[in-house]
C-alpha cells in the first residue's frame, strides 16, 4: 500500500507511506523558505515521492485532510499575515459580524491580502468572485491534486480533521497494540474543536465524545493577539510568559476566564459564553498587566485540560493517554497531565498541530478505508527524522565554493572536537543526516551550547535568535539522566520536546541556561541511542568530560525564518549570525574570528 498524505493549510505538509512504513514527511516552508507557508505543498510532495523512489502513478491513494477546507485563509495568504493584519481583520470582519449584525465578506474586507498568483493561480482568479467558492473548494481540491500528480481524481480522498489528529496521536506513539485514550484539542476542524476516543489493541478507533464548545484553542489564539503577538505562531510566547505572573495579581483575570468555559464530567460547558474571542476579553481585561493575563490564561487552560482528561480516564478506566491537535503543543499543560495520578503513561507525538495531519490522514485512511489491519506488518513510527538528508557530497560542494581564508575547517570531526568547543563556550550549529519533521529541532538541524553558560544564552539571543527576553531555551538530555534531572513520577518520556517537566535541583544546576528562569521547568528532548546514535555519542562525550548529560538545544534558524533544510541554508544562517561553528558529518567549519 502506497499512500501520499497532504495537509494544505498553514504550514502545508506532505507525507508518504510505502509498504507498511512512513518513509518521508516535510513541510513546504523548508523548501520555499517562507515561515509557515500555506502554499500548495508542491515541493514537499516532490521530495516525498523522490525519497520513496515512487512515481505518482504508483500511488494507491492520495489523502488530503479536512472535509471543510480553509479556502478563505488560503486565498488571503493568512500564514504570512502580520499582527496588524490580524487586528485589521478583527475590526473589519469580526466586530461588524458579532456586534453590529452585519454580514461582512471576509474576502472583500481583506482583499488587499489576496494571494492570486500562487498555485493553482488560474483557480484562485476564477473562483475569487464566486460566493460558493469556499464550499466548492472542498471537492475541487481533488481535481487540483489529481492534475498536479497526473492521476485519476478517484484516487484522491478526504479525511476528517480530528480523526486524523487522533490517528496520528496513537500510531505515532509507543502504545500500538494496547488500549489507550486519545484526546484532540485545537481551534477548529471540520466542526469540532475537541474529541475523545478509545483506540483498542487491534487498532480500532471508537469516538466517545466530540464538541465544538471547547474554545480553548481559539481563545488562546486571540489572547496572543491581544498581548501584541502573532496568532497561529506566537502562542508559545504567551505560554513562556505565563510563569512570570503571580496569582495574587492575576485574580481578576483568573475569575474572568474561570467564569466562561468549564468541565462538567467528561464534557465542556459554558457558565458565561463570550460573544467573541477578542473584543469581549479586551474590554474586560483592560488595565491588567500582560504577565497576569498570560498567567491566568495558561492556568485556566491547564485546569480545564487536566480535569477533562482525569475525568475521562476515571469514566472509562483506561490509563494510557495520547494527545494531539494544536493545543497539544502547550507543553506546560501536557506536563501537568503527565503528572496526574490517574495517568499510567502518556505520549504526545511531535508537532501535533496541523502539519501532522499529513501523517494522521494516511493512518486514518489506511486503517478505516483499505481493509489494512495491525497484522499487515505495520512498522511503528520510531522517530521523526523524515526530511531530506545532507550528504557528504553536499558538504564537499559547499566547501569548494566558500572563501577559505575566513574559516578553519576540521575534516571528519570527532565528538571530542565538538565537545572541546562547546566546553570553551562556543555556539555550534549541527546539520547532519535527515531533517526532522515539525516545529521543534531534534538535533539534526539544531544549535547547541553548554547549558550552564548563561552568557552563551545571551549570545544566542542577541546574535542568532532575537528571541523575546522572557523566552527560555530547551535542553537535549540523555535518557539515562531523566531520573536525576527531571521530576517525572509517571516515567513519561518526551523524545520530541512535547512535555514540560519540573527539574530537580541537580537538573537545574546541570542545565540552567536551558531551563525556564521563572519556574525552573524544562522542555527537554529526551534522547535514546536508537533514535539518533551520533548525537547520543556526542552527549556521552560531553557527559564524560563535564559530568553533565545535557546540552542546550534550539532550532537552527534565524528569527522569523524556517528551520534550515540544506547545507546551503545552514551556511547562510551561519554566515549571517553570531554562530561560532557549523558542524556537518564530514566537516566542522569555524569562523577564524571566533577564537576556534
Amino acid at each position: 500500500m502506497i499512500i501520499l498524505g497532504i495537509s494544505w493549510t498553514i504550514c502545508s505538509t506532505a507525507a508518504l507511506f510505502v509498504n507498511n512504513r512512513l518513509v518521508a514527511c516535510a513541510s513546504e516552508e523548508r523548501f520555499s523558505r517562507v515561515k509557515n507557508d500555506d502554499a500548495f505543498p508542491s515541493q514537499a510532495i516532490t521530495y516525498c515521492l523522490r525519497e520513496g523512489a515512487i512515481s505518482a502513478g504508483e500511488l494507491d491513494a492520495v489523502v488530503v485532510c479536512n472535509y471543510q477546507a480553509p479556502y478563505e485563509g488560503l486565498i488571503l495568504g493568512q500564514a504570512a499575515w502580520s499582527i496588524e493584519d490580524y487586528l485589521d481583520e478583527q475590526h473589519r470582519v469580526w466586530y461588524p459580524r458579532f456586534y453590529e449584525n452585519e454580514s461582512v465578506s471576509r474576502i472583500e474586507a481583506m482583499k488587499n491580502k489576496l494571494k492570486l498568483d500562487a498555485y493553482p493561480a488560474d483557480y484562485w482568479k476564477q473562483s475569487r468572485e464566486d460566493p460558493e467558492a469556499p464550499r466548492k473548494f472542498n471537492e475541487d481540491r481533488k481535481d487540483i491534486i489529481a492534475a498536479f500528480l497526473g492521476i485519476d481524481r478517484d484516487r484522491v480522498h478526504l479525511t476528517e480533521h480530528h480523526k486524523s489528529h487522533a490517528y496520528y496521536s496513537y500510531f505515532a506513539s509507543p502504545f500500538i497494540g494496547e488500549k489507550a485514550l486519545s484526546f484532540t484539542v485545537d481551534g477548529i476542524g471540520d466542526g469540532f474543536n475537541a474529541t475523545a476516543g478509545i483506540f483498542h489493541g487491534d487498532g480500532r478507533y471508537e469516538r466517545i465524545y466530540a464538541t465544538n464548545e471547547c474554545n480553548i484553542g481559539r481563545i488562546y489564539r486571540y489572547m496572543t493577539l491581544l498581548l501584541g503577538m502573532k496568532p497561529n505562531e506566537h502562542e508559545y510566547k504567551v505560554m513562556g510568559l505565563a510563569p512570570y505572573g503571580k496569582e495574587k495579581y492575576a485574580r481578576k483575570a483568573l475569575d474572568l476566564f474561570g467564569g466562561t468555559l468549564f468541565v462538567d464530567g467528561t464534557e465542556f460547558r459554558w457558565k458565561n459564553r463570550p460573544r467573541d474571542s477578542y473584543f469581549w476579553f479586551k474590554e474586560r481585561l483592560e488595565g491588567i498587566r500582560f504577565d497576569s493575563i498570560a498567567y491566568a490564561l495558561q492556568s485556566w487552560v491547564e485546569d480545564l485540560l487536566t480535569k477533562w482528561i482525569s475525568n475521562t480516564i476515571r469514566a472509562y478506566g483506561i490509563h494510557k493517554v495520547v494527545i494531539s491537535g494544536g493545543v497539544s503543543m502547550n507543553i506546560k499543560a501536557v506536563g501537568n497531565i503527565a503528572r496526574l495520578k490517574d495517568v499510567e503513561d502518556l505520549f504526545v507525538a511531535g508537532c501535533g498541530s496541523d502539519e501532522s495531519l499529513a501523517i494522521g490522514s494516511i493512518f486514518l485512511h489506511l486503517f478505516e478505508s483499505t481493509g489494512y489491519t495491525m497484522d499487515g506488518g505495520f512498522t511503528p513510527v520510531s522517530d521523526l527524522y523524515l526530511g531530506p538528508a545532507v550528504s557528504r557530497d553536499d558538504v564537499a560542494r559547499l566547501l569548494s565554493s566558500i572563501d577559505m581564508t575566513k574559516y578553519e575547517v576540521i575534516e571528519d570531526p570527532s565528538a571530542g572536537h565538538i565537545v572541546d568547543r562547546l566546553i570553551g563556550g562556543k555556539v555550534i550549529a549541527r546539520c547532519l543526516d535527515r531533517m526532522e519533521f515539525g516545529q521543534r529541532a531534534l538535533c539534526n538541524r539544531s544549535i547547541l551550547a553548554d547549558p550552564i553558560n548563561l552568557r552563551t544564552k545571551e549570545t544566542i539571543n542577541a546574535m542568532v535568535k532575537n528571541r523575546d527576553f522572557w523566552m527560555p531555551f530547551a535542553p537535549v538530555l540523555l535518557d539515562s539522566c531523566t531520573g536525576k534531572y527531571l521530576r517525572n513520577p509517571n516515567g513519561v518520556l518526551s523524545p520530541h520536546m512535547t512535555v514540560g517537566y519540573e527539574t530537580t535541583p541537580a537538573g537545574y544546576e546541570a542545565m540552567l541556561a536551558a531551563c525556564h528562569p521563572a519556574d525552573r521547568s524544562a522542555r527537554p528532548q529526551i534522547l535514546e541511542r536508537r533514535t539518533n546514535p551520533k548525537m547520543y555519542d556526542l552527549l556521552l562525550e560531553f557527559e564524560a568530560r563535564t559530568g553533565r548529560g545535557a546540552l542546550l538545544n534550539t532550532s537552527f534558524n534565524l528569527h522569523g525564518h524556517p528551520i534550515v533544510n540544506t547545507a546551503g541554508d545552514a551556511f547562510d544562517v551561519f554566515t549571517n549570525s553570531g554562530l561560532d561553528g557549523l558542524y556537518f558529518e564530514n566537516a566542522l567549519i569555524m569562523k577564524k574570528d571566533s577564537g576556534a
